[in-house]
């Protein structure tokens, strides 16, 4: 009995299998729902997936445990920004988040600011029709009336002015008294 030629069909269609592309699309042609469920992942470990309960899974990196959107609820909330527009081909069609952590990055500041409900800010890669990536991207995620909703951020590029260490003026007469302190 020759074991080979029984492999043989089985592998052949494996390696074939393995080269096809993928059929489905990225973002699925349904609308998002209209409740979303908060999520808290059990443990927080560098480099271990997190999965939610209904088997959907958090961004691959997280910071400590607190309430974040799944993959699927942040393409929802993606969908729901991008509402009844068409989306062209060069535009992304949908999001994977890469690393969350709690707060609202500011878009002026560039700062991060803990709110008491969950709000977190995502390093966000934003993927084209085929899956392959665009860019990569900060956005804030709040959940509000049941619904995770997303909210894109451009933070500044450069240093803040007052980071340049630039020093405040001194006064060579603020020795004499009864002068104003800050003239």
């Amino acid at each position: 009995m020759n074991v080979a030629a029984y492999l043989a069909p089985g592998l052949l269609a494996l390696a074939l299998a393995a080269c096809a592309a993928p059929t489905s699309p990225v973002v699925e042609a349904l609308p998002p729902p209209s409740r979303d469920t908060l999520y808290e992942p059990d443990r927080v470990q560098p480099g271990r997936l997190e999965y939610a309960p209904d088997r959907t899974t958090f961004a691959p990196i997280l910071t400590e445990r607190f309430v974040y959107p799944t993959q699927a609820q942040a393409n929802d909330a993606y969908r729901r920004l991008l509402g009844d527009d068409t989306i062209a081909p060069s535009r992304a069609t949908s999001v994977w988040l890469f690393g969350c952590r709690p707060g609202a990055l500011d878009a002026q500041t560039a700062r991060v600011s803990r709110y008491r409900g969950p709000v977190v800010h995502c390093a966000t890669d934003f993927l084209d029709a085929g899956g392959r990536r665009l860019r990569r991207e900060t956005a804030n995620f709040y959940h509000y009336r049941s619904v995770w909703n997303m909210q894109p951020v451009d933070p500044p590029r450069t240093l803040v002015p007052w980071r340049g260490g630039e020093r405040s003026p001194k006064d060579a007469w603020r020795w004499v008294p009864g002068r104003d302190r800050y003239e």
